[in-house]
């Protein structure tokens, strides 16, 4: 089964769009708060649902915490990755919701960033998957194991601001140095996971910006998909070593795998701020982005400066038949380019990969404009 990310589209009237309510804190405007109470409304229903519950052929639901679709009339259903579950989540960008594999802990972060709340008769669904990683029942009813070998000892650890040792890696204390090889420097270490490591230097937090002058960013690097499942790109066009015509528009376009595509983040507001995720197939949940720099020639060897390129663009769509694409409409002067990927995480940040040896997780192709 492909799908994992399904957009369920809300007919909304125009003047929903200057609703306006204030809720813990927190101002949702426009399709937000609906969002969030259609989620909500989804995930209560969902709860309801069995692999013998009626459906209609190609629906997708979940059921029993884990991403189900209607194949002869009967939920076929598919287990989320570790640490995660099936729930129906707001659309950030768009009226709608989305139905995917998330964690509890993101799941009751989006529902309260649109202002939506549960009440007495519209509850969110308790969970019970013992390879979540956290509780966050201000919000969620329920609770999940984590690595605490399934004793949840009555904390929140998606809200608490201590850490749970449960989550602490005794590695981090080594420094590598047992057998040092020929250059090798020590790793730094910490015995609480580097949680302040940001009050070592004297930078701002990145907070969810791109911080042009340099910051510290806090947030865990999350979860690393198997060696099997990690992504890589390749540009079917132009191809490497290719001429095409001066000041003409062409369609980029690049094969990808390993990636599942078409999940991104507010780039102004959520940059780097939240740890690299994977979908229930085990997959990155991210988008990828190309740029094309112009070269003195193709045989340039001094290093571009990467805060000068000729195109840029964001493929945050998700990839049809395995590909990706983007439009260069005014074309590109005559000269020599190259033309790389940048494949990352939901939000932003360069996608990680499980081991230290691995082929490229990008693609770059040299070409002429003549």
């Amino acid at each position: 089964m492909q799908i994992m990310f399904v957009t369920v589209g809300l007919a909304l009237a125009a003047s929903a769009l200057s609703l306006q309510q204030t809720r813990g804190g927190r101002r949702a405007t426009g399709f937000a708060l609906q969002n969030g109470e259609d989620a909500i409304s989804l995930n209560q229903k969902f709860k309801t649902l069995n692999t013998n519950s009626l459906c209609t052929e190609g629906e997708n639901a979940c059921v029993n915490d884990q991403f189900a679709q209607c194949v002869g009339g009967k939920f076929v259903l598919e287990g989320c990755g570790a640490g995660a579950i099936c729930a129906a989540l707001p659309l950030v960008n768009s009226p709608g919701t989305s139905i995917t594999c998330t964690t509890e802990a993101d799941l009751a972060q989006r529902i309260a960033a649109t202002g939506a709340q549960t009440n007495s008769t519209t509850q969110m669904p308790s969970t019970t998957t013992s390879a979540a990683t956290g509780s966050a029942s201000t919000t969620i009813k329920g609770k999940q194991g984590g690595n605490n070998n399934g004793n949840d000892n009555g904390d929140n650890s998606q809200t608490s601001l201590t850490l749970n040792p449960d989550v602490i890696a005794p590695g981090f204390a080594n420094n590598g140095q047992d057998v040092p090889a020929a250059g090798q420097i020590p790793s730094l270490t910490s015995t609480n996971n580097f949680i302040n490591f940001c009050k070592s230097v004297n930078l701002p937090l990145t907070n969810g910006a791109q911080v042009v002058n340099g910051s510290c960013n806090p947030a865990p690097m999350g979860v690393i998909p198997a060696k099997a499942k990690m992504p890589s790109s390749k540009f079917v066009f132009p191809k490497n070593g290719a001429t095409i015509a001066a000041n003409k528009t062409f369609t980029i376009k690049m094969a990808i795998r390993n990636l599942a595509t078409g999940n991104f983040v507010n780039a102004d507001e959520n940059y780097f701020s939240a740890p690299q995720q994977l979908n229930g197939h085990g997959l990155i949940l991210g988008h990828s982005h190309v740029v094309i720099e112009e070269l003195d020639a193709l045989n340039q060897t001094t290093p571009s400066d990467p805060t000068v390129f000729a195109f840029f663009k964001g493929l945050n769509a998700a990839a049809q038949d395995g590909s990706l694409t983007a439009d260069v409409d005014k074309g590109l002067p005559a000269g020599f380019y190259k033309l790389s990927s940048i494949n990352t995480a939901s939000n932003h940040q360069p996608v990680l990969a499980p081991v230290a040896q691995h082929g490229s997780l990008d693609d770059a192709v040299y070409f002429t404009v003549a």
